[in-house]
């Protein structure tokens, strides 16, 4: 079996009760989260796509249009995804499809190739299963599964879980990065998907790790963080931002002596390593300071700096200035104060959430136990 073998259901519900917006059309990267979606279901080669919605709306007609999908709606109104999957069903065209939520950026189609093997038989369910978990909505159903899903609505069932065990379904667990199967529920979600989304866009990821007043521990806290990571293989790099100015040198050694009199870079090699003193007329980025490092040797790089850090930011606070908690931060780490906000808030001595958000932010494969918490969220 191909993809060409199969329908592409993709559940797109709309009540977004927790996003507290419509989720669908969240910006990402320039279009929104459903598009995505469709436009990496077109790209696979699907037979056909069934865009499965509560009720039918200007924007979604307009989206099934350009992707070439048939848009189809619940039958009764608030039944959430049993109800896409009943519908999504009895518009597909072939007899296997695969059901896959509008809400998660990360999901590689090419996952896929581990169910189509076990789509034989009287199975009517191929369902992946990860650190234990099902995952439905990522899952092969076979057309008269359908069925079961509109008689359960029908009778008051809509939880997914109750249905499945109605029907033959085997379990295929996945050791994969769990990120692929992040969902976008909520506005902190969506602030880690804007993060990683960032970091896949650069030529190395990068990790901000900012706070509002000295003495807050942002060094202490890349101190703590580095040998975690590299714990799981992950080398880093830190670029400090210092807006005070520095100099490298001591009075009177030969590459202070060339500064003074006028150098515009100065630049010390030696057997182990080298370093270049650069004047320039204005702070240079990050990502300009990256091209010039080594960055065969370095998977991630960290930044510490004052309040402004860049998307993803960590903010650390032990109750000493006012945080920005702007756009380009993705989760809260603190000691002694707490702040209101729909971030993602935890102690600030908390590393071991620190290294699974750096891991998820970079895109580094989250195994096992380590990915329940952005599974969950």
């Amino acid at each position: 079996m191909k993809f060409s073998d199969l329908t592409l259901i993709v559940a797109a519900g709309g009540k977004s009760t927790r996003m507290g917006q419509d989720k669908r059309f969240l910006p990402l990267d320039g279009e929104s989260l459903l598009a995505r979606t469709l436009r990496k279901g077109r790209a696979a080669g699907f037979r056909s796509i069934v865009l499965a919605a509560e009720e039918a709306r200007e924007e979604l007609t307009i989206l099934a249009a350009e992707f070439g999908a048939i848009l189809v709606t619940d039958e009764i109104p608030a039944q959430g995804p049993a109800a896409a999957i009943a519908a999504g069903l009895s518009a597909a065209k072939t007899e296997w499809s695969l059901v896959l939520s509008a809400d998660m950026p990360f999901y590689d189609i090419e996952l896929v190739r581990a169910l189509l093997p076990h789509a034989e038989g009287d199975t009517q369910v191929v369902l992946p299963t990860l650190s234990d978990y099902w995952q439905p909505l990522a899952a092969l159903y076979r057309r008269d599964a359908g069925a079961a899903f509109a008689a359960a609505i029908a009778r008051g069932d809509r939880k997914l879980g109750i249905i499945l065990r109605e029907l033959v379904v085997r379990e295929v667990p996945l050791t994969v990065d769990a990120g692929l199967l992040f969902n976008v529920n909520t506005p902190a979600a969506y602030r880690l998907a804007q993060g990683r989304l960032a970091n896949e866009q650069r030529m190395k990821p990068v990790l901000s790790v900012a706070a509002p007043a000295s003495g807050t521990g942002k060094t202490t806290f890349i101190e703590k963080i580095i040998p975690l990571l590299a714990e799981r293989g992950v080398r880093t790099a830190v670029i400090k931002s210092d807006s005070h100015g520095f100099d490298l040198d001591t009075e009177g050694k030969d590459t202070a002596r060339f500064a003074k009199v006028g150098a515009e870079a100065v630049v010390v090699s030696s057997p182990a390593g080298y370093f270049i003193q650069q004047k320039t007329s204005c702070r240079k980025d990050f990502q300009n300071l990256i091209a010039k490092l080594d960055t065969h040797s370095v998977e991630l790089y960290i930044t510490e700096s004052r309040s402004r850090g860049t998307l993803p930011t960590l903010m650390l606070d032990r109750g000493m200035g006012t945080p920005e908690l702007d756009e380009r931060v993705v989760a809260y780490f603190t000691k002694g104060r707490t702040v209101e906000t729909d971030l993602l808030t935890f102690d600030l001595d908390d590393m071991d959430t620190a290294v699974r958000l750096a891991l998820f932010l970079m895109g580094r494969p989250l195994y096992g136990a380590d990915g329940e918490m952005f599974l969950t969220m």
